[in-house]
């Protein structure tokens, strides 16, 4: 494998979760769910190929509630959950691509 290639691709999947974990943390702000489905959309495959695939599930809960005019408030506890889940991960994908 190329390290620098692998730097590459982990820098460029940082700044889209990086930027996915924003759109997460503005939920409740969005009149709708679109904006964070869209976002999530994009973000899936990347994160089926590093392996947080595990983190979707949580986002998938988050989207359905919104999708069915469900309020989101930032107190909320699936909310809260994601956001503190998804910055562990952003950590560790940092320190990965910091180590490469």
């Amino acid at each position: 494998m190329d390290p620098v290639l692998n730097r590459r691709i982990s820098s460029i999947f940082l700044n889209e979760f990086e930027a996915f974990l924003k759109t997460l943390s503005e939920l409740p702000s969005h009149e709708d769910g679109d904006i964070f489905q869209f976002s999530l959309h994009k973000i899936r495959p990347s994160l089926v190929i590093f392996e947080l695939d595990n983190l979707i599930k949580l986002y998938d809960v988050l989207s359905a509630r919104k999708r069915e005019g469900e309020k989101i408030t930032p107190e909320d506890s699936d909310l809260i959950f994601a956001v503190s889940e998804t910055k562990k991960q952003v950590d560790r994908v940092s320190e990965f691509s910091n180590n490469l």
